[in-house]
């Protein structure tokens, strides 16, 4: 008789069951720093077992003061892909979320392209958001039909950088992107002195626009920048702007730039960029 999978909170001595698993992910950055996020209060990670075997893993992270909630992490074990597993791993991890009383939004970020992951958002409940294009500038040089000018002024106080967050009133993006790979809905709770203190800002010679640059590790240092239209090209100075903050961290691999599925239209040659499949956010408010 086949033996029911069960799910659990994993602990330091899951590591050998993780390590066993056949994934396929060479070098896999979650046993590289399983120790770290088993510790981290701010991550959680869960086990389908079927006896001592682990069929699948996930986990989630908290972000805005534990506000939010984002899915990830998921891996299965090849040999046994196709039954359900993620499903049935994902389904109690929503429940536990749904009874952590600061979690309010629970959501997942996903390529467009990756059918059996939306397929198990959408068995969920989550619903679909807005797809996001992930571009890195990495060559400047090869830019074109960009409006030069000069390089915006540079925000330096506190208060000022909360002013400009609270004056959006239309965000093309319709989320905050919060660091690579990570976007959220735009909320307050994302903002603490600490992120702003080591974001710069800079606001543009008419004050009718501003960009968020804040440096940001995923395997390469990035300058991550958070702008809010899709008129990138129209603006005098923007890429100048980004191409100085750059300057100014000379070891970062280049300018992650989040685009809206218009503003990647809107872009009218590629070639100085990296390009990522576009991904999709998922995600639900909680309901009390």
């Amino acid at each position: 008789m086949e033996q029911v999978a069960h799910v659990k909170m994993l602990t330091i001595d899951d590591l050998p069951a993780l390590m066993a698993m056949e994934t396929g992910i060479e070098d896999d950055y979650v046993v590289r720093i399983f120790d770290r996020l088993i510790e981290s209060d701010s991550h959680q990670l869960f086990g389908l077992f079927q006896e001592e075997q682990m069929l699948a893993v996930a986990g989630y992270s908290l972000f805005g003061q534990n506000k939010f909630a984002m899915l990830g992490r998921l891996r299965s074990d090849r040999r046994f892909q196709q039954k359900g597993n993620a499903t049935r791993l994902l389904e109690p991890i929503v429940d536990h979320l749904k009874r952590v009383p600061d979690v309010e939004w629970v959501g997942a970020n996903t390529h467009l392209g990756n059918i059996p992951a939306r397929r198990v958002l959408q068995k969920l409940g989550i619903e679909q958001g807005p797809v996001i294009h992930y571009l890195t500038l990495k060559e400047p040089e090869k830019l074109s039909g960009h409006t030069k000018g000069p390089v915006w002024n540079r925000v330096e106080d506190l208060n000022e950088k909360y002013r400009l967050l609270d004056s959006l009133e239309s965000n093309a993006l319709d989320m905050f992107p919060y660091e690579c790979y990570y976007p959220f809905p735009y909320d307050k709770s994302l903002f603490t002195d600490d992120y702003l203190e080591e974001s710069s800002f800079y606001l543009s010679p008419d004050q009718q626009r501003f960009v968020i640059i804040r440096n940001d590790t995923k395997k390469y240092d990035y300058s991550h920048v958070k702008y809010f239209w899709d008129d990138h090209y129209d603006q005098p100075g923007f890429f100048e702007t980004l191409q100085d903050h750059w300057n100014q961290n000379p070891d970062n691999a280049g300018c992650w730039i989040d685009f809206s599925a218009q503003g990647f239209k809107n872009i009218p040659d590629l070639s100085a960029y990296d390009v990522q499949e576009p991904w999709i956010l998922y995600g639900n408010w909680q309901h009390s």
